[in-house]
């Protein structure tokens, strides 16, 4: 009888597992009035801009602004410029959820990966209840480009398609 319940048990995690697996509902939430993209229906938008809210599985996230600012005084940057960016993420899901700062990368024109600047007192984490939001900001050290991307991605998704991208021309940031 244990035996049975062991593999039971395994079938309903298996189950489990595999259902968390698909792909994530990615859509652009336009003033009110939201509009979804899915597979079957049209193509996954390939990127967004300052601005735009985009939802995934009911987490809707907008980079409100970015802007280029100085670094903190005992805290210079590495790379030469300091990219910050205003985040708010609206829970519309039925349940309550988490977004991190860690969550956003960002990358220049080269493809170059950069990292997070870390000389400000702000963060950006934390539990949102569902149908509340959180804002906050993020900084970036960068390099010198004539654009930048953006990337969110939930840490606690299993997902395929969770990803998404903000594309950030020098041009709005000074």
């Amino acid at each position: 009888m244990k035996k049975f319940a062991k593999i039971l048990g395994l079938s309903a995690l298996t189950i489990g597992v595999l259902t968390a697996c698909g792909e994530s509902e990615v859509k652009e939430v336009d003033g009110g009035a939201k509009e979804e993209t899915k597979k079957e229906e049209a193509p996954k938008k390939e990127s967004y801009k300052v601005g735009d809210t985009v939802s995934v599985d009911g987490m809707e996230v907008t980079i409100k602004s970015a802007k280029f600012v100085n670094p903190a005084e005992y805290s210079p940057s590495e790379k030469g410029k300091i990219i910050q960016i205003e985040v708010t993420a609206k829970n519309n899901s039925s349940a309550n959820g988490f977004i991190d700062n860690t969550e956003f990368t960002i990358s220049d024109k080269e493809g170059n990966m950069l990292e997070e600047y870390y000389g400000f007192d702000t963060s950006f984490s934390g539990e949102v209840k569902k149908g509340k939001q959180l804002s906050g900001k993020i900084a970036f050290d960068v390099s010198e480009s004539e654009s930048y991307e953006i990337f969110y991605e939930p840490s606690f998704t299993l997902k395929e398609n969770a990803e998404i991208k903000f594309d950030l021309p020098k041009s709005e940031l000074e």
